[in-house]
């Protein structure tokens, strides 16, 4: 074989080798699937959704399933929607904290080890309709936010949560629930509502 043919020949494997490794690598380049959890309420299962798509809008890959937070504390699923006022009245039902921000702190002050909340979606006000109006607050206030595992997620995914909290009011969440109720897939809901708000 001429020194020209071998290289070539050298060149070719090469190339090869680089491109099955390369392929390999990206094969092998895959991150765990952060998996929303709901509940069986409509509420719920539209959150995760949203939650879920927004999060896969990052590269991260998700998926949602049935949780709680005892799953949310054993590690069976990483991110779970709810509503702050719900969370304070089960970890420290003490509280005076009764307005939307003194009631997300008092929240963050009561986490148990290895959770973390996202920002609350101050345009969701969730209190039941008989103590409406109420701008005092005599009832707490009960408005949606995430609460997910402490260290998974980086500046870019946690931007993401905080934009839907951003953008959520109570009204999407009417609107969004009937949608569903009437027979339109949870998943194509939240994909709409997410594009419209350019998430």
């Amino acid at each position: 074989m001429s020194s020209i043919a071998a290289r070539r020949a050298a060149i070719a494997i090469l190339t090869a080798t680089c491109l099955f490794t390369t392929l390999s690598c990206a094969a092998d380049d895959s991150r765990p699937v952060v998996v929303v959890g709901s509940d069986s309420t409509t509420e719920s299962v539209l959150l995760a959704e949203i939650y879920s798509q927004a999060l896969a809008r990052t590269g991260t890959p998700t998926s949602v399933r049935t949780g709680s937070l005892t799953d949310l504390d054993a590690g069976r699923i990483a991110v779970l929607p709810a509503r702050n006022g719900a969370l304070l009245d089960r970890w420290n039902p003490d509280s005076p904290a009764r307005k939307p921000e003194e009631v997300t702190a008092a929240v963050n002050a009561a986490l148990p080890q290895g959770l973390s909340v996202s920002d609350a979606a101050d345009g969701t006000d969730l209190r039941p309709a008989d103590a409406l109006p109420d701008p005092d607050y005599t009832v707490r206030a009960q408005n949606i936010l995430a609460v997910y595992r402490s260290g998974i997620f980086d500046r870019t995914q946690l931007k993401k949560l905080n934009y839907v909290a951003g953008e959520l009011t109570t009204d999407d969440l009417r609107d969004l629930t009937t949608q569903i109720e009437s027979g339109t897939p949870a998943p194509t809901v939240a994909r709409t509502w997410l594009d419209a708000r350019g998430l």
